[in-house]
């Protein structure tokens, strides 16, 4: 396999100074995305988003199985989100998922055994990490099934909301091993004894079960709807609402990409007439630059920290 340390190395000297001059002169553009899916996706294979990548991109990758090899040598981060199906899956039948750029991200994949290969040996590792990256929130078959040779984090740099067993809790969140066996005192779904791969690769906080058992409030385990719109031309998304119940729907959206306009709880026909009664929220959005982002609603009571709902809508902007 290439010397990939020595190779980033010997090509990066040049290249930081270049980039050095670039970000005095010429303030920073707002961060892309990509999304990798089956079908319906720009792109439908992990190394075809990377190669039409930049640095510090995020690569979403949706639910499924992907069995092509993988070395990812740019700074990115890569997500995988369940549409429904879910966590997507990296199950190389040949090489390995190999992670040789510094400063990169993975979370949010599985990585079985046998499901597309056979029974892979223990000695035989699909990830392996040649500079130290951020890996957490993933889901491995075994300390077996990663190779480190560099120092990695195992673990989120920074606490996150996950929720677990109908409660919503913050904490760091490592990665669920299938050979793990600790125990969890407080319940918390994460385990009291750490992960030691080596010396220079512990995972503090692995996951006492598989990914699926916990939830992002961010993300909803339904199939994230496609929004295809154009720029000055407004749309809308209508959810269920019923503010009565002290419920609403809050959003998160890209204010480059979109501006939102003023939101509307529509009565529905039988219970137009009904005090109390619920309806539709309607949110309306303008698009204003070209470009792909999400857009993000979670429904819950502000004086709660239980999320009722939450839904998830990828927007595909052109001129």
């Amino acid at each position: 396999m290439p010397d990939y340390k020595r190779l980033f190395i010997t090509h990066s000297i040049p290249f930081l100074a270049a980039l050095l001059i670039m970000m005095i002169a010429v303030p920073p553009p707002a961060l892309a995305e990509k999304r990798i899916c089956p079908d319906g996706c720009d792109y439908s294979d992990l190394n075809q988003a990377l190669n039409a990548s930049v640095q510090d991109e995020v690569i979403t990758v949706c639910s499924g199985v992907y069995i092509h090899p993988v070395v990812v040598a740019k700074r990115v981060l890569l997500h995988g989100l369940d549409t429904g199906q879910g966590k997507p899956a990296l199950i190389p039948q040949e090489g390995r998922v190999v992670l040789a750029a510094p400063g990169l991200a993975l979370s949010g994949f599985r990585f079985p055994m046998g499901e597309a290969s056979g029974s892979r040996p223990a000695q035989n590792c699909t990830l392996e990490v040649i500079l130290p990256a951020s890996i957490f929130f993933n889901e491995f078959w075994g300390k077996g099934s990663v190779c480190p040779e560099d120092a990695a984090s195992w673990n989120s740099s920074q606490e996150i909301n996950y929720q677990f067993r109908s409660r919503v809790l913050r904490g760091y969140l490592g990665n669920y091993w299938d050979d793990y066996s600790g125990s969890d005192e407080n319940g918390d779904g994460i385990g009291d004894q750490p992960v030691f791969l080596n010396e220079k690769n512990i995972d503090y906080h692995p996951l006492m079960y598989p990914v699926d058992n916990y939830g992002i409030p961010e993300e909803k385990k339904t199939e994230t709807e496609l929004i295809r719109a154009r720029i000055g031309e407004p749309f809308t998304i209508s959810l269920p609402s019923n503010p009565t119940t002290g419920y609403a729907w809050t959003t998160d959206y890209d204010n480059v990409l979109l501006r939102a306009e003023d939101a509307e709880l529509q009565p529905s026909a039988s219970n137009s007439i009904r005090l109390g009664a619920g309806g539709t929220s309607v949110f309306a959005f303008t698009p204003l630059r070209i470009g792909k982002t999400t857009i993000r609603f979670v429904y819950k009571r502000p004086w709660e920290n239980i999320v009722a709902d939450t839904r998830a809508f990828y927007v595909e902007i052109t001129g």
